[in-house]
């Protein structure tokens, strides 16, 4: 109940003054598990990703400092938010990720790890081709581009759902994840090329 009416007040606010567009909205048309990977330039971002997202929740890993607000906690949990210890490996929330992707959710990872200061793509971490292989699950990529500015359209460019194992093989160990990382960057390139050509 609580993601509907946040659905709501998204589009109430973000129509209006960022003109969202999303570019091949087909591809964004997911059913079951699922994990989708996108830049990071904004504190926006994962708002407008999971407004875009119209079939079901987006679940998004977020660092554990957030939760430590015992409303804030309420808040993140009810938006099926995942607390995650940044900068170290937390097999608790590696766990409940792959937990919720192997039930059917989306997850909505970063990864990046953190906001460009730059907007120029950042080096990729491995969890999101980690999460993706380990639940056997495709990745959808996104490229948000735009500045937040006011009246200015946003958009988002999308990429058709990737079987990672189609690319690396059955493997899921430390190399296939690294090659499936790159992989991912590669496309996360491409559709910024995309952005920039129009």
């Amino acid at each position: 109940m609580v993601y509907f009416f946040a659905r709501i007040l998204a589009y109430i606010i973000l129509m209006p003054v960022f003109f969202v567009k999303v570019v091949h909205k087909e591809n964004l048309r997911i059913h079951g598990g699922c994990v989708v990977i996108c830049n990071h330039i904004s504190n926006w971002d994962p708002i407008v990703l999971g407004h875009s997202v119209k079939t079901q929740p987006v679940c998004y890993m977020a660092k554990e400092e957030l939760f430590r607000n015992r409303m804030a906690n309420w808040f993140l949990r009810r938006l099926h938010a995942i607390p995650v210890a940044r900068g170290k490996s937390d097999l608790k929330a590696v766990k409940t990720g792959l937990s919720a992707l192997k039930s059917g959710k989306i997850l909505g990872i970063f990864p990046e790890g953190h906001r460009s200061e730059t907007g120029e793509l950042l080096p990729f971490e491995p969890g999101a081709a980690l999460m993706a292989l380990r639940a056997d699950v495709p990745v959808v990529p996104v490229y948000i581009s735009g500045n937040y500015k006011p009246f200015r359209q946003v958009k988002l460019y999308t990429h058709p759902a990737i079987r990672l194992k189609d690319v690396v093989g059955e493997k899921t160990n430390s190399a296939a994840i690294e090659k499936a990382t790159e992989y991912l960057k590669t496309v996360m390139l491409e559709l910024e090329e995309q952005a920039c050509q129009k």
